[in-house]
């Protein structure tokens, strides 16, 4: 009797090392797959903002305003949050873009800022040499509900820079 004992010592070591794989293996593809969502989520909200951005220079840049980028500001800034809000299926209202139906975003998109660059200002990777915009948005990609705490979100901050293609001639 003693024999068949030892002989079965690992066996419920092993079952319970498979078990634990398995749970494992299971954890992992659903963690990859959360992440390789919101990696789209935030590569599409990306290239959103970017186009924006350049549709709000590019109308600064057929309607004039290529001479003094910062005093248009507002004029630039309500053409971004039309043109983002419509790409992302939101609506804007007091600097955030609130999810519609349909909307793949968990919470707001907050625009944190909209300003006129001149040539000389910071931007993201350097220095501008000529004037543009440049906006700056904090992305929810995921986001859940928890108890006794409320929505709680995975966010992904973005700025991008676009300049005012043309100069006045004199």
């Amino acid at each position: 009797m003693m024999r068949i004992l030892k002989k079965e010592d690992g066996f419920i070591s092993i079952f319970l090392l498979v078990i634990m794989l398995i749970m494992m293996a299971s954890l992992m593809t659903i963690v990859t797959g959360v992440a390789l969502g919101a990696h789209k989520l935030a590569t599409a909200t990306y290239m959103w903002l970017g186009e924006a951005v350049n549709f709000s220079a590019n109308t600064a840049n057929i309607s004039g305003m290529t001479d003094n980028t910062p005093t248009n500001i507002d004029i630039a800034r309500s053409n971004f949050a039309v043109a983002f809000a419509r790409m992302t299926n939101t609506s804007f209202t007091g600097g955030q873009f609130a999810p519609g139906p349909g909307c793949p975003y968990p919470g707001p998109i907050t625009l944190n800022n909209f300003t006129g660059v001149n040539p000389g200002d910071p931007i993201p990777y350097g220095t501008a040499r000529q004037p543009g915009f440049m906006a700056s948005i904090t992305v929810p990609v995921w986001g859940k509900s928890l108890p006794f705490i409320g929505p709680q979100y995975v966010t992904v901050p973005m700025r991008y820079f676009a300049p005012v293609k043309s100069t006045q001639l004199h």
